[in-house]
């Protein structure tokens, strides 16, 4: 039994889901939102972990025939999960991330998630093996943001919608290092993520300079908020070590830890951005989402 959960929970890619809620937490926070309204944001929450367990489940649902040959320890080739389990679980999954928005307090919330269930279906089905498959990845986990922040009015200003396009950006630049995953033969795509990935950090490091423009924010929040800086400057920092890596030595083992390491660094970007904009006691919220992360990633592959 205890065998079945596991391949359930890596099918669904349980470290890359604890991410995909921390987006929607964050974006809650970000547009002035309280954790003391449980009713508010946990809707959010689970709608992005459904949702991104869907999308990652129905990848390997049309993924099978090549991770047979490719990716044989995935739990579809391995036999773990059957293919219509896998089937189940991904529209079970997607359905009720949009159930799951419809319960937030702004039909916004609803609007934004089924974009979001579009656009995965859209990346899975005809995208990803496309030149805008990494584009099409990083808008969802943009939208992903944005769900969180779609409780407040035109979901946050344009601030907000700066905010998730370089968060989408950034997931863009680990989609293209991550097409070098299976064999990587050359730097180049992997060179390519990692241009775009710091890129992003620094539309990231622009928001959190502009962090009074979000809605609802105090006059007492600091100009230059260190504690966000510090700890985009350490993300950043790791993600261009093991990126450095994989260029230098483009082997499918450095390209996964290339790809591991800046999906992780997904919850310390949320981290940073919620510090900055709402400080650090409410984006301690964020930081458990990233000790969760680390502890499944251990037992469970995010790729």
């Amino acid at each position: 039994m205890k065998t079945k959960i596991l391949a359930y929970l890596q099918l669904t890619r349980l470290p890359n889901v604890i991410t995909a809620a921390a987006d929607g937490l964050t974006g809650y926070l970000l547009i002035g939102g309280s954790l003391g309204d449980f009713s508010a944001w946990a809707p959010i929450v689970a709608a992005s972990a459904s949702i991104y367990a869907g999308g990652v489940a129905l990848n390997d649902v049309l993924d099978a025939p090549a991770d047979r040959i490719e990716r044989p320890d995935r739990p579809i080739p391995s036999r773990s999960v059957s293919l219509r389990s896998a089937w189940i679980v991904s529209v079970c999954s997607l359905t009720l991330g949009i159930a799951f928005a419809a319960l937030a307090r702004s039909p916004r919330t609803v609007a934004v998630a089924a974009s979001l269930v579009l656009t995965v279906v859209l990346y899975n089905s005809f995208f990803k093996k496309t030149i805008l498959g990494p584009e099409a990845m990083g808008t969802c986990r943009g939208l992903n943001l944005l769900m969180g922040m779609s409780a407040a009015s035109l979901s946050g200003g344009r601030i907000c919608w700066f905010t998730a396009a370089a968060f989408g950006l950034y997931v863009t630049g680990i989609t293209w290092i991550s097409r070098s995953e299976v064999s990587a033969r050359d730097n180049r795509g992997i060179i390519a993520g990692s241009l775009i990935e710091n890129l992003a950090f620094v539309g990231i490091f622009l928001a959190i300079m502009s962090s009074r423009d979000f809605p609802n924010t105090t006059g007492d929040r600091p100009i230059v908020p260190i504690v966000g800086l510090l700890a985009l400057l350490l993300e950043a920092m790791w993600v261009n070590l093991h990126s450095g890596e994989a260029i230098r030595e483009p082997t499918p083992e450095k390209v996964q830890a290339a790809v591991r390491t800046g999906v992780l660094s997904l919850v310390g970007i949320n981290f940073a951005l919620a510090a900055s904009v709402r400080g650090v006691a409410p984006a301690l919220a964020v930081a458990f989402c990233w000790i969760l992360a680390r502890i499944a990633a251990r037992t469970m592959k995010v790729t």
